[in-house]
């Protein structure tokens, strides 16, 4: 099987694994409906559930499942906490999106390489010189899909190290939000009660930022060149 056929099987498949079957097991009702004896079993099985709960978020978001990791950042908000929370979920959330940008470059890069070599020539320039700001915009903005950034980095030239700390700052924002929603998960109904518009707009705001900044250090780098 060829690198890009196995990538697109694998995102296929926890597609249709998410959709036909995890949907019953991992959804916000399911969740409020057991929650009362998950936290006594993580407050029994301390360092269990934790070492559970991450590996599986990693294995969820390494793997692009869809939905399944939004509804455990909110369970670990309900089982752990705002502060342990938010920690768990964004070095497991981070790490998980280093194992879906690994399996792009791994998979995919020599492909798009080969199959769009000048167009790629001038992305990969371009991406450069303002590649960092545009992962972190990226990131800022939580209704853009977790996967396809991941994927899209992966053949873009950024060093695993720069992707991983971009990453992470990056998604620490929702994270706080998904996270502080889940510690009061009474009154959620819907993981589309977390987001509100808004909430959005704000999100989109803020991701200007990072190119706003680059931009105006271009601008003042000129000026005093001139």
């Amino acid at each position: 099987m060829r690198r890009p056929a196995l990538l697109l099987f694998i995102l296929i498949s926890t597609f249709l694994l998410s959709y036909i079957y995890l949907q019953e097991i991992l959804n916000l009702d399911k969740l409020k409906e057991h929650i009362t004896f998950l936290k006594i079993w993580v407050n029994e099985e301390i360092y269990i559930s934790r070492i559970l709960f991450f590996t599986l978020y990693v294995i969820f978001s390494g793997l692009s499942f869809p939905v399944v990791p939004t509804i455990l950042t909110i369970a670990a908000g309900a089982l752990f906490g705002i502060v342990e929370g938010v920690i768990i979920v964004s070095f497991a959330s981070t790490v998980g999106a280093c194992i879906c940008f690994l399996l792009s470059r791994y998979l995919l890069k020599d492909f798009i390489n080969n199959k769009f070599e000048k167009t790629k020539v001038i992305i990969d320039n371009k991406f450069r010189k303002n590649g960092i700001y545009y992962l972190l915009s990226l990131r800022l903005i939580p209704t853009i899909s977790f996967a396809l950034i991941n994927l899209i980095m992966g053949v873009l030239p950024i060093s695993f190290f720069r992707f991983y700390y971009i990453s992470q700052l990056g998604m620490l924002p929702a994270t706080v939000i998904y996270v502080n929603a889940g510690s009061e998960i009474s009154k959620v109904n819907s993981i589309n009660d977390i987001m509100s518009l808004t909430l959005i707009i704000s999100f989109l705001l803020v991701a200007t930022l990072p190119i706003l900044i680059k931009f105006s250090i271009n601008y003042f780098t000129k000026l005093n060149n001139i």
